[in-house]
């Protein structure tokens, strides 16, 4: 039920950034501080966002500057909306 519950919060949380690209420290620190009374580790982490891009709700892109930035894919912004 948790891996359910962060991944909701993960797509809400793209959602929140009015289609701007967030970083992945950014993304990985909110779900951290949102979900601090769970232990996770950084891999725990990665995994939650590995199995949401491979439903293809997000999408990652490489920049030279801040690393992986990660998206809404059109189909992960109209499952965001579902779940306000």
């Amino acid at each position: 039920m948790i891996d359910r519950d962060i991944k909701i919060f993960l797509l809400k949380a793209l959602l929140a950034a009015n289609g701007q690209p967030m970083t992945n420290d950014t993304l990985t620190a909110a779900i951290a501080n949102a979900f601090s009374h769970v232990a996770m580790t950084s891999s725990d982490l990665r995994q939650y966002i590995a199995e949401t891009e491979e439903q293809n709700l997000i999408a990652g892109t490489s920049d030279e500057l801040l690393g992986i930035v990660w998206a809404l894919t059109p189909k992960g912004k109209i499952r965001a909306q579902q779940l306000k």
